[in-house]
């Protein structure tokens, strides 16, 4: 029995570690989080019910993509990010390549803890994920550090140069989704935050509208007869 009881608490204690990104936001401005996140979470314990039940946790049938979480179970990026968007006054956090996204990690208890690793997907779809740097980091060691338990910490990473994105979700084109996480033998626990690339930074900007000296043009007698001469087909 006495074995029963500690094998149960061991189990308890593995299963409690989280940790949610409740806040994002961009070199060029917006404002978000991780798909997923319930704004009226408490955030003051560390029990599995309240206070873990929106940390994303990468299992489950969208463990390769954004995961699933406690209260509402697998992410979904479409509808997750029209949460994300309804939240923060319809925007998502603006970036630019070669820019930045800053975050704000809620490490619920011990095992939400760092280091964190983060990476890029350019479509909006979470199938396929490039490496990206974290420039400020989560303490902790090997996904353990209680004495940062209930804490909001900084988690930051850099969006490479060159980096286009190209999704269209939940209405917003140019969209990408960046995914952090630890390495937590019960997660791993992080997120998944879509962001925006702002226009004439990797992403595709429309094709600029005809002039209106270039529509005179196009009607003129005068420069019409040049172009034939010139020996152009009008």
């Amino acid at each position: 029995m006495q074995f029963s009881i500690l094998a149960l608490l061991a189990v308890a204690q593995l299963v409690a570690g989280h940790g949610a990104i409740i806040k994002a936001t961009g070199d060029a401005g917006g404002a978000g989080s991780a798909i997923g996140v319930d704004a009226a979470t408490p955030r003051d314990g560390t029990r599995r019910n309240p206070f873990q039940q929106d940390s994303t946790r990468f299992k489950g049938e969208n463990k390769a993509t954004c995961g699933q979480t406690l209260g509402g179970g697998e992410n979904d990026i479409a509808t997750g990010t029209k949460a994300v968007m309804d939240a923060n006054g319809g925007q998502l956090p603006q970036v630019s390549a070669g820019g930045s996204i800053d975050m704000t990690l809620h490490q619920v208890n011990g095992d939400g803890a760092g280091p964190y690793s983060c990476m890029i997907n350019a479509d909006g779809t979470g199938a396929d994920w490039q490496a990206i740097d974290v420039t400020t980091q989560v303490e902790g060691t090997r996904s353990n550090n209680r004495a940062n338990a209930m804490t909001d910490l900084p988690l930051s990473a850099a969006i490479p140069a060159g980096q286009t994105c190209t999704g269209n979700v939940a209405g917003q084109q140019n969209v990408c989704m960046v995914r952090c996480q630890n390495t937590a033998r019960a997660g791993p626990f992080g997120g998944c935050v879509p962001v925006q690339m702002v226009a004439g930074a990797g992403a595709a900007a429309p094709a600029a509208p005809a002039t209106k000296r270039e529509e005179d043009l196009e009607n003129d007698p005068a420069f019409l007869a040049e172009l034939r001469a010139d020996g152009e087909e009008i």
